[in-house]
Formats: C-alpha cells, structure tokens, sequence
C-alpha cells in the first residue's frame, strides 16, 4: 500500500520525480502535448519544453504511449486519458480512463528512478474520476518504499 501525505506535489520537487498526469495527445501545429489544465498545466508553465517533447512522443507511440520520465526536469508523464485518434489535440477534454492507469501505475512500479516519487490522485482532478476508483489501483501497483501519494490540503 502506498504511503499518504498531504500538501502540494510541487513541496517534493527537491527530492522526488514527480508524476504529472498526462493525455495522450498532440496539436497538429507543432506536436505539442495539450496540457490546459491541473498539474499537467502547472508542469507545462513551469518547464515550457515538457509539453513539447511529450507531445512528440505522444505523436511518435500513438495510443500506446507508456509513462516517460522527462530528461530536462524531475517530471514523470502519466498517461490517464487515452488518445482521440481522430482529432489527437482534443484527447485532453476525455474523461481519464481507469484501464489507463492501470497499464501506467504498472509501468511507473517497474520505471527505475535515482529518487523516490511522489504522485497525485490522478485522473480524480480534471480526469473526472473518483479517489475511491484510482486509490485501489495505486495502492495495489505502487509500493510505501519508492512512492508517496500526494493528497491536496
């Protein structure tokens, strides 16, 4: 089971990869992953070039795009909406999918970090999920020596 503490995810930037929930998806323009909104947003405005660069990957995996850390910052994207194959800059107003993060809780367990990780409730923000929905598949994937979850407040 996955070990809680409250605050704000950014107070662990020091000391932990921080995981920043993710769509999979890309504006046609530049490539650029869409991240308009919570942490995804915050990340974004805090290191301009993540959106970038995930979106570039996002462009190059397609719909199976896995957790990634980021090589210029701290940050560990989280895929928790699933791509629109259709229209891929639109992925990010999808509801987060409980299957996704699953496929991405298991991949963040086997992801080797040289620091501990700190993770929100994801996909219970502007995902649209419930806490009572994603606690148990992070509880059930991430282990209290490697990763904190990070409640706001």
């Amino acid at each position: 089971m996955i070990k809680s503490e409250r605050g704000s995810i950014w107070a662990y930037e020091k000391t932990h990869a921080l995981v920043i929930p993710t769509n999979i998806g890309w504006r046609a323009k530049d490539q650029a992953n869409v991240m308009g909104r919570g942490l995804a947003l915050q990340a974004a405005q805090k290191y301009p070039q993540f959106q970038l660069w995930f979106g570039k990957e996002c462009a190059a995996r397609g719909a199976q795009t896995p957790v990634l850390v980021y090589p210029d910052a701290p940050l560990i994207a989280f895929p928790v909406k699933p791509l629109n194959a259709a229209a891929p800059w639109l992925s990010w107003k999808s509801k987060a999918d409980l299957k996704l993060i699953e496929r991405s809780a298991q991949q963040l367990a086997e992801l080797r970090v040289d620091r501990p990780i700190a993770v929100s409730m994801v996909g219970c923000g502007n995902g649209g999920l419930e806490m009572g929905e994603v606690r148990p598949i992070l509880d059930q994937h991430l282990s209290a020596d490697r990763f904190t979850l990070v409640l706001l407040g």
